[in-house]
């Protein structure tokens, strides 16, 4: 199976059963063999397709003589990525591009699909872009998502909508309990990676997996974005302090605060699922840290063992994810406004479950990976507003400004 043939697969599964792109991607090269230059096509031309999927329906409908609804879902994932390759991919001749999308349409059609294919690629190679009236359009994202960040971010949303369809750097958090961020560059420069720090936090250039990495296996880094470690240094953790990750998997952050207080003080990681409970358990073991216990516990609900005695406390919620759409696309296609306003009143409930645990003077760090000011600030003064804390810092990181996720903190002194 060909690297362009593994693509259409995962995105039949993405079209036809709204599979999320990387579990279906994961899912279909565990059973290829291809080569690691061909994965990392195969998930070029996923990723391309399902970020420019508005675009692409445009210019495909523009050229085409048929509606896409009426397209076998085959043929539509084939043209996906077949004009993606012609328009975004100048290292890829267009006959290539042509040539594998015919034979795949002969494989997945028939004979009158392989000349329509053929028909309508050609004629997207000699003719090339065409004029996008929307910007909903062109920037590949849901009105109303268009919408709501022109009215929350009017001066730059276009920056931020450019962005969304830039894919994220690979960024990794240096175990500082085993190693400096300098000496894991180097070792990682030795192998032929590109490593750059920035603290420490290390932007690597494109490597196949890097959980095959024996600098991961012997616990020397995880995987995590500058927005998230940012959100987590304001935790402020020491040794000796009583500090609760009430929404803790996969363990990124949760590892961090044990660095942060050298693996001295009581972490207790809360998550409501069994497998990631484990989860945690493996990043810190991996690690090397002995400082973080997980359990598996509702954070929407009180744990009475910790009421008023927590000295730190990091609420990263779930949320809709709309600040890390470069990383998950399909964020724009799933995600509805309806999904968010359920999303608000779960978001709501942990934080003022996770205030009662924040002994007098201590701190409460709230986050989320997302842009929505609705689920950020709003939610935030509304809680000042109702409860005895007073906020110490504040800060939205957007993607096109800050180059990380779009993440958003706030500390909170209880008083």
């Amino acid at each position: 199976m060909t690297a362009r043939e593994t693509a259409i697969r995962v995105l039949y599964e993405v079209e036809k059963n709204k599979a999320y792109s990387n579990i279906a991607l994961k899912k279909v090269l565990g059973c290829s063999n291809l080569s690691t230059a061909d994965n990392a096509f195969a998930t070029e031309l996923v990723y391309g397709a399902v970020r420019h999927k508005m675009r692409l329906d445009f210019i495909i409908s523009h050229y085409s003589t048929q509606k896409l609804k009426n397209l076998s879902p085959w043929i539509l994932c084939i043209l996906y990525i077949g004009v993606y390759q012609i328009l975004f991919l100048d290292k890829i001749p267009h006959f290539a591009a042509i040539n594998e999308s015919v034979t795949l349409a002969k494989r997945y059609g028939h004979a009158a699909s392989a000349r329509f294919v053929n028909a309508v690629l050609r004629v997207v190679a000699k003719g090339g872009e065409v004029k996008i009236p929307s910007i909903e359009h062109y920037y590949s994202h849901p009105k109303w998502l268009v919408d709501m960040l022109r009215e929350q971010y009017p001066d730059d949303y276009k920056k931020h909508l450019a962005a969304n369809n830039t894919p994220a750097p690979i960024t990794i958090r240096v175990n500082t309990l085993k190693i400096t961020a300098d000496r894991l560059c180097d070792m990682l420069i030795e192998k032929g990676i590109h490593a750059q720090a920035d603290g420490d936090i290390i932007t690597i250039s494109k490597f196949g997996n890097i959980v095959e990495l024996d600098e991961y296996k012997k616990g020397l880094f995880i995987p995590q974005d500058k927005g998230a470690y940012l959100a987590t240094l304001a935790v402020a953790p020491q040794p000796n302090q009583l500090i609760l990750d009430v929404c803790a998997a996969p363990g990124a952050k949760t590892t961090q605060l044990a660095q942060l207080s050298n693996d001295m003080a009581e972490i207790v990681a809360f998550d409501i699922h069994p497998h990631k409970i484990e989860l945690i358990q493996k990043n810190a073991q991996r690690m090397g840290i002995n400082s973080i216990t997980a359990i598996e516990f509702d954070a929407t609900t009180t744990n009475n063992n910790y009421i008023a005695k927590a000295d730190r406390v990091l609420a990263d919620v779930p949320g809709s994810g709309l600040g890390i759409i470069r990383r998950k696309p399909d964020i724009k296609w799933l995600r509805i406004p309806t999904d968010i306003e359920l999303i608000i009143k779960t978001q709501k409930l942990i934080l003022q479950t996770s205030a009662q645990y924040v002994k007098q003077g201590g701190y409460l760090v709230y986050s989320t990976c997302t842009v929505n000011k609705h689920e950020n600030g709003d939610i935030i003064d509304d809680f000042l507003s109702r409860h005895p804390f007073c906020k110490l810092e504040e800060r939205q990181l957007l993607p096109h400004v800050d180059q990380c996720d779009g993440f958003y903190y706030c500390k909170m002194r209880r008083e």
